[in-house]
């Protein structure tokens, strides 16, 4: 579970880190890359085989234990990662129907299709491979980006996973552009200082959100799960094939946006989901797209308007 944790962090957490290292959580593609885009390799990180129970961590021994000191603080994380791991447990115990209703399932290759289909409508693209990595240490993509023969590779990492109480899904593709070749280099000058696959040498970046709910969905992660376990899992794998395809159409749209399309109408339609208004960009039978103030996109369903 250490390993799931620390992916969903690297994942979910890409627009607050990039931000801190002031780089801006969305960077459109430069209009001068589009000519200069001979190929596109795209590559799909998913570390992870199967759904999990995000459960967020506990503080309030570490918090709290600050009060007497280093040495309250040290026993309150000590406090803190038995509570963590006590909960974790629980959270793995709990998804385990979930799973064995998935087994058949593969969210890997569903994705790998729709980014295909998808992507491959972006004419300037030109995308010649789709392929997923299951290493997403920040060597193994670099080897990805220096190994691949083509002029640009289009990273797409994906996480899937419940909330803590089981009654949300959670999709998150982080996808970023680098340039491979010559001509698209000289749009922006790579760092030295590793890894490449540093947002800070991304030509494009951007993290594309899906989310939505079980029908019926309680405070009783049991009962939720249940849910989403029945008939051989098929509102979870219903779910997963929408954000999917989601996702993908949300991405190939958004690497065609050119920074003026980030200007909001007079009178553009906003809506609310967990305390961030964003702006409705479209909507269709299974909900909306909301672009939120620092660029990043959410598909929220109808269940979570």
């Amino acid at each position: 579970m250490k390993i799931r944790l620390i992916h969903l962090f690297a994942v979910l957490t890409v627009s607050s880190l990039a931000a801190c290292a002031g780089i801006p959580p969305h960077e459109y593609l430069p209009a001068p890359a589009r000519d200069r885009i001979a190929t596109t390799d795209v590559v799909v990180p998913i570390r992870q085989s199967e759904i999990y129970v995000y459960v967020p961590p506990s503080t309030a021994g570490a918090t709290g234990g600050a009060a007497f000191g280093i040495v309250g603080a040290l026993v309150g994380a000590m406090v803190d990662a038995s509570v963590n791991s006590v909960r974790t447990s629980k959270a793995e115990a709990a998804v385990k129907p979930l799973r064995d209703s998935l087994v058949d399932y593969s969210f890997d290759t569903s994705l790998q299709g729709d980014l295909k289909a998808s992507l491959g409508q972006v004419s300037f693209l030109n995308v010649a491979d789709v392929h997923e990595v299951k290493d997403v240490t920040d060597d193994a993509l670099d080897a990805a980006l220096t190994g691949s023969k083509q002029g640009a590779v289009l990273f797409a990492t994906a996480d899937y996973h419940l909330s803590n109480d089981g009654d949300v899904l959670y999709v998150t593709v982080a996808a970023s552009l680098f340039a491979n070749n010559d001509a698209l280099r000289a749009l922006k000058a790579p760092q030295s200082k590793p890894p490449r696959t540093s947002l800070k040498n991304a030509l494009y970046h951007n993290t594309l959100v899906f989310e939505t709910k079980i029908p019926g969905a309680t405070s009783d992660r049991d009962h939720n799960i249940a849910g989403w376990s029945a008939d051989n899992g098929a509102a979870m794998r219903s779910a997963l094939d929408t954000g999917a395809r989601e996702l993908a159409a949300m991405l190939a749209a958004d690497i065609r946006r050119s920074e003026s399309d980030g200007v909001d109408p007079p009178g553009a339609v906003t809506a609310t989901l967990e305390n961030q208004t964003g702006t409705v960009l479209g909507s269709d039978d299974n909900g909306s797209i909301l672009r939120f103030k620092d660029g990043t996109l959410k598909f929220a369903a109808k269940s979570v308007l």
